[in-house]
């Protein structure tokens, strides 16, 4: 039994309420900066793989004389594997021009994966001109450069034609809507 002269300490049910409320509200604020922030980091790293596979493109040029390929190798934008740097390629020297994680790499086809699971595409400039025509045929076309290579982004729809995503088609083809958030090296 308590007196009158004893003194109770402790929260409040309303303030327990009031404070977890609050936390909540800052929460809430912070998962939007945090997922901008995550796409940054992963834009970030596909920007970095682009331009590294770019390079390991032109090391290959600068030590065959000429780009990757074999004779069943498709002209025009293609996606970007792993074959394209092995000994079927034109690679008899086994030089390592690129080197991936495993976990950048689809087991089943050997393509190299951006960060959102979608394969990067890769033109070369096969008839040496330094001239690309422009996979979306945006401005600039032609693009003066030897190889380009690019991502779809996040949403993984792209008007290079190529029409290949986790579903297997671009979600509105044409459009450069879908290209708004592509990520290339030109």
């Amino acid at each position: 039994m308590r007196t009158k002269n004893q003194s109770v300490w402790g929260f409040t049910l309303i303030e327990l309420l009031v404070v977890i409320v609050i936390i909540a509200i800052l929460v809430a604020l912070l998962f939007p900066a945090i997922k901008q922030a995550l796409l940054k980091a992963e834009a970030a790293k596909a920007r970095t793989t682009i331009l590294s596979a770019a390079t390991a493109f032109k090391a290959f040029n600068n030590e065959y004389g000429r780009w990757p390929g074999n004779p069943t190798t498709p002209a025009g934008p293609q996606l970007l594997s792993t074959n394209f740097f092995g000994s079927n390629y034109g690679n008899t020297r086994n030089i390592v021009f690129l080197d991936t994680s495993s976990k950048d790499i689809d087991p089943a086809t050997g393509n190299i994966l951006d960060p959102w699971k979608n394969p990067y595409r890769v033109a070369f400039d096969a008839s040496y001109t330094n001239s690309i025509a422009n996979p979306f045929g945006a401005p600039p076309n032609p693009i003066t450069a030897g190889v380009i290579v690019w991502s779809c982004g996040p949403d993984a729809a792209s008007s290079d034609g190529l029409n290949i995503g986790p579903t297997g088609s671009s979600a509105n083809p044409g459009s450069s809507a879908n290209d708004a958030d592509n990520i290339v090296s030109w």
